[in-house]
């Protein structure tokens, strides 16, 4: 049976993996910065049979490629969601995973990294879009920068999760398409988690691609109007004026 590698896993893409697949025979290996809210995300996660957790940070070279040694499928949800000016931290845990393979280049598992359906080069450039990704231009600039940087290394088997706005909704049937112009404009946090394995497992057929999701049964995701704005208002605040969104950052957050 597979085993994967999970990175992220006390946030809410990280955490719809581990609970998908803990009931399963695959073994996981569970990469996250701090055990009291890896315990706290998944009592008991620590002592299951087929689970082997890592705790620390990305920047630990040698733990997190402890972590990557025996996996045949890398899930990486290590993103970040607030608009922070500057912000790198999926450059830096593209880096780390890098960094982390460089002695698996003979036998690279599939990796598969969390990005969007908005940093898809091939996504038609309407003005809706062009306003999200000016909403949300430092973490969509942080997702392209390391979707380059992991491309650069072709022995890598890249695949490139993209899915809509997500929220939280009940599962659904999904399927998986490479032209992400059909993709479902939202995605189901448990349906991310779904098709980010589906990814992994047949990686070989989504290698280099940019990999969509589209609600195939079930009612459809209804958006919330009031909470994309309560999300996105503060983020173009931070390009507008970066000063000021700095001073209330832990205000956007909650």
């Amino acid at each position: 049976m597979s085993t994967y590698a999970v990175l992220g896993a006390t946030g809410q893409t990280g955490s719809e993996i581990v609970k998908l697949l803990l009931p399963t025979s695959a073994h996981l290996n569970v990469y996250a910065r701090n055990a009291a809210r890896l315990e706290e995300k998944h009592p008991g996660l620590s002592s299951a049979a087929n689970v082997t957790t890592f705790i620390g940070d990305l920047s630990n070279s040698a733990l997190l490629a402890s972590c990557l040694a025996n996996c045949d499928v890398v899930l990486s949800t290590v993103a970040q969601n607030q608009n922070e000016p500057g912000c790198s931290i999926a450059q830096r845990a593209a880096q780390a995973i890098i960094e982390a393979l460089e002695g698996r280049k003979d036998k690279c598992p599939t990796v598969v990294f969390l990005a969007s359906l908005s940093v898809d080069p091939k996504q038609k450039q309407t003005f809706g879009r062009r306003l999200l990704h000016s909403a949300l231009y430092h973490v969509y600039t942080d997702l392209e920068k390391a979707i380059v940087l992991l491309q650069s290394h072709p022995w890598i088997p890249l695949v490139i999760a993209a899915p809509g706005g997500l929220v939280h909704d009940k599962p659904h049937t999904v399927e998986l398409v490479a032209d992400t112009e059909l993709a479902s404009p939202l995605t189901g946090y448990a349906d991310l988690a779904r098709g980010m394995v589906d990814m992994g497992d047949a990686g070989a057929i989504w290698k280099g691609e940019y990999v969509g999701m589209v609600v195939s049964s079930g009612s459809p995701i209804e958006g919330n109007p009031a909470a994309l704005m309560r999300y996105l208002l503060p983020n173009v605040l931070a390009m507008v004026c970066p000063p000021l969104w700095r001073a209330g950052r832990h205000y956007w957050a909650v």
